[in-house]
Parts: structure tokens; sequence; C-alpha cells
């Protein structure tokens, strides 16, 4: 009986969130106790005479914090305790539940899941409403020291004075081609690997492409001194092809494409052999037709981090005639210089401008990028 009563609860979608919080939960109260414990063994050996502040200073983090922590975490395993008991009940006496009592509970669940659906999308969407309302503030409105959720009076003007202030043409020009360059490069680098390791048959395959998830697991920061040696010896500072050619391949392009083409049934490929089609036919005409909402999707991605780059092309462009529109945002900041405060709503200005390709792009081609992501990790 027991057993079944605590299967039907991990059924439930709501076991899993109920366990992760009692766990959390459980390390909240462990850090009070820990707290405790740290304060008494400091207290004992502290010096006698000592002011509050001094002992304050002379406390750890948890031992000043314990009582929150113990607080918070004791009232959270009570919560969670009375969710599992909820739970419990539920499914305990859900055959004794009338068939309008269970469509109520139903409505009241998608009710709740609504309502934390909203609230996240409230926390993510609000920095970008703040930008957006800060680029039409007046620079007096956006210094208050109470903010204003909404513009006194819309400052229109902040746009056409960042075009006046910074080469923006210049930069969005420069992104433009830099990431158009990007993202054909590496489609056709990608595709190409991608086919041979999917469909591909050769010594170490398996092994090369173990090195290519490895890639994946080097933060790409680590290799910008070496990428950025080996580009200044070519004397590719302050050039398209230095911020090009070392963004051309991607091991997660590579990935997601390799994931892709293997859910392509090799018969099909067998039928393009018969109809005469080489490897770069079948790659053409059948493998990519077959794989289009994954390549819309990646191509979407790449284009997306190509535009929003930025610590690579500040290294390697130091002019404005080669800056992209992430570095141009902040630079900005620097025509400002010598004046007594900085007209912060010409900087969300500029940002906003810079984004505003990117969030019409995604909002055309939404549904790619789900399609696309889903197909691929299917396999």
């Amino acid at each position: 009986m027991k057993g079944s009563l605590l299967l039907k609860m991990r059924q439930a979608g709501w076991f899993d969130l109920l366990v992760f919080f009692l766990a959390f939960s459980l390390i909240l109260v462990a850090l009070g106790i820990t707290g405790y414990i740290q304060y008494n063994i400091q207290m004992n050996n502290m010096d006698e005479g000592l002011t509050k502040y001094e002992i304050k200073e002379a406390l750890g983090f948890f031992a000043l914090s314990r009582e929150n922590f113990l607080t918070i975490g004791l009232i959270a395993v009570a919560v969670t305790l009375l969710g599992f008991a909820l739970l419990a009940i539920s499914r305990a006496t859900e055959r004794q539940v009338s068939q309008q009592a269970k469509e109520n509970m139903h409505h009241m669940r998608v009710v709740l899941q609504y309502v934390v659906a909203g609230m996240i999308t409230l926390i993510m969407l609000f920095p970008i409403y703040w930008m957006v309302i800060s680029s039409l503030k007046t620079s007096t409105e956006l210094l208050l020291p109470v903010p204003t959720l909404w513009p006194r009076l819309f400052q229109w003007a902040n746009f056409p004075n960042v075009l006046k202030r910074a080469p923006f043409i210049r930069y969005l020009f420069n992104t433009l081609v830099t990431t158009f360059f990007i993202m054909v490069g590496q489609i056709i680098i990608g595709v190409l690997a991608a086919y041979g390791f999917s469909k591909g048959s050769f010594k170490g395959k398996n092994v090369l492409f173990l090195l290519v998830l490895g890639a994946l697991m080097i933060p790409i920061q680590v290799t910008f001194v070496p990428i950025y040696v080996m580009v200044s010896r070519l004397g590719w500072v302050n050039s398209f092809p230095g911020l090009i050619v070392p963004n051309l391949v991607s091991a997660y392009f590579i990935f997601m494409l390799r994931q892709s083409f293997m859910s392509v049934d090799d018969s099909y490929l067998d039928a393009g052999r018969v109809d005469g089609l080489n490897r770069i036919g079948l790659i053409v005409h059948v493998l990519i037709p077959m794989c289009a909402p994954t390549m819309i999707t990646i191509s979407i991605i790449t284009f997306i981090t190509g535009w929003n780059s930025y610590f690579w092309p500040k290294m390697v462009a130091t002019k404005d005639e080669f800056r992209t529109i992430a570095v141009g945002v902040t630079r900005l900041r620097q025509t400002f210089a010598g004046m007594e405060t900085a007209n912060y709503n010409e900087i969300m200005a500029g940002a906003v401008m810079a984004i505003i390709p990117i969030v019409i792009l995604f909002l055309i081609l939404q549904k790619y990028i789900m399609a696309g992501m889903s197909k691929a990790f299917m396999k």
C-alpha cells in the first residue's frame, strides 16, 4: 500500500519539485546549525571588552546569518512537508474524488502554472523593459533617487543623438558583415563535419567526435590569448579576417547537426545514391531539406551569438572602422568624457538600437528555433 502510494506521488508533476525544495531547505537548516556552532566557538575564543562592532567584524558570515538561515530553512521544510502531505492525501483519495472536483483541481494546477510562468517571464523581461523606458527618459529623470516606471516626458531625440555621438551605422555594417560570413562559414564547415560524424565510416571517428565534444567544455575565453597571438602575427588585427576566421568553426554547430543527421534513415541516402547523387548531392538534396528546422535554428543561434559577440571584437578591433555594435555601445560611455554626468539615457538608446534586429529576427523565426531544438535532442 505504501509502495503504491509512493509510486502515485512520484508520478505527479509536483513530486520532483518538492524533493528539490526539501533538499534546498535542509541545506539552509544545515547552514543555520553550522552558523550557531561557529558562533559559539568564536564567542568562547573572543577577548572580553570588545564592542558590538568589533564582535560583528570578527564573526564569520554563517555565524552572523545563523538565525536567518535556520528560520528560513525550518519554514521551508515545514511548507515542503505540508506539500508532501497534501500530495499524498490527493493521491490516496483520488478514487473518491468526484469528476467535478478533479476538473477543478486540474484547472487550479493550470492557473498556478500560468501564474508561475508569468512571474518568471516578468522577471526575465523587466531588464529589457527598463532599458527601453530608460532610453526614452531625460537624463535628469533617469538619475532621480526614486526611479519612475514610465517616462514623464518621452525623449525621442535620444536616438538621433546616439547617431551623432558615434558612427553607429558603421558599427551596424561591421556587425552584419562579420556575422554573415561567420554564419555561412559555420554552416558549410558544420554540415560537412556533421555528415562525416553521422554517416561517414572511417577509423577514429568516435575519438574525433569526442574531441569535438571536449571543445564544448573548454571556456572560449581560455583560447583568446593564443588565438590573438596568431591573429597578430598574421597581421589581421583591425581587419575583417581577424574578426571572422577564428569563429568559422563551432563545436556546438557540429554536434547539433550530427544529432539531426543521425535521425535521417540511411534508406533515404541509398535512394539518393541510386539516383546518381554523390556525397555533396546527398547533403544538399537529402539531409539538409530533411533537417531544415535544425539548420534554421542553428543559423539563427549563430547569427545571434555573432551579433552579441563582445570580448573578441574588443580585443582584435581597436579602430572604429572595424568595431562591432556590442563594442560600439560601450564606446558611447567614453563620448561623455569631461561631462559631469554621462547621458545614460542615450547609452540605453544605443543598446535598444543594438537589440532591435535580434528581437525582430527571433519573433519571426521562433517557431523554427523550437522545432529545431526539439528535433536535434530527440536522437
